[in-house]
């Protein structure tokens, strides 16, 4: 039964880090306006509003102007719903759980942002450096204040390196600034050993995702492919398979 509250629970805030993505992304205030319809601008009502059974009454399209809905609202509903139950199986003390509820809301927000407009803001990985710094000064996340700290210094200055050489070998763009800000943020939670073990997940997913999609598209070898939801799947794997990757990859 708990699970169950917990589930709903985490689709409710992943109703939310819907709006907040959104309102931020889009530059709109949190508090003065309700939301509405991209497409046509109407006022959505309550009843519309509810996380995942509107979508799924709705048909997927608005009640006013019958613009589709995107998939990413009840994909970020759902995944939120599922790793809040995830996170509670393997957490026992309360101020962990809700360390690392805010971590991955961050991470969920910026994935929803730079699949959407391949824009990550800094609210969603820069701001979620002090909090990192925060929660490991305390002794609540896996981490200790010093590689917390010496994880986000190294999380940016990796992946600035990396795109540098990359621009410098190919004349063009690898990854924007927003992944290196990501990645700054995750190594606050995470450690440097964390961010590391991340991105060799995120640049082998991304690999493999990226080939099959530009095969299944038939899109061009320089389309751009956002970077920021394999580095979020990276640090989320991470924080649930840590002890099994370390014993792997890192400790003999």
């Amino acid at each position: 039964m708990i699970n169950y509250i917990i589930f709903l629970f985490g689709v409710c805030w992943g109703s939310f880090l819907n709006m907040l993505a959104t309102r931020i992304l889009h530059q709109r205030s949190l508090l003065v306006h309700r939301s509405y319809c991209p497409s046509c601008k109407h006022t959505i009502s309550w009843y519309d509003n509810i996380p995942l059974l509107s979508y799924l009454l709705l048909k997927a399209k608005c009640r006013s102007c019958k613009a589709r809905i995107s998939l990413l609202y009840p994909a970020t509903e759902l995944i939120a719903g599922f790793l809040a139950v995830a996170l509670y199986s393997i957490t026992t003390d309360p101020y962990t759980y809700v360390a690392y509820t805010v971590f991955f809301s961050g991470l969920l927000a910026a994935t929803r942002t730079d699949i959407e407009a391949m824009l990550i803001p800094q609210t969603f990985s820069l701001g979620i450096i002090p909090l990192g710094l925060t929660a490991a000064w305390f002794g609540i996340i896996q981490v200790s204040l010093l590689e917390s700290a010496l994880g986000a210094l190294c999380g940016y200055g990796l992946l600035w390196a990396i795109a540098k050489i990359f621009l410098f070998a190919t004349k063009r763009e690898g990854m924007g600034a927003g992944d290196y800000d990501l990645l700054a943020g995750i190594g606050a939670w995470l450690g440097p050993l964390g961010i590391w073990l991340t991105l060799m997940i995120a640049s082998c997913t991304g690999t493999v995702v990226g080939l099959v999609y530009l095969y299944c598209t038939n899109k061009a070898r320089a389309t751009r492919i956002p970077f920021g939801p394999f580095l979020a799947a990276g640090a989320i794997i991470y924080i649930f398979f840590r002890t099994l990757l370390l014993s792997l990859f890192i400790i003999p």
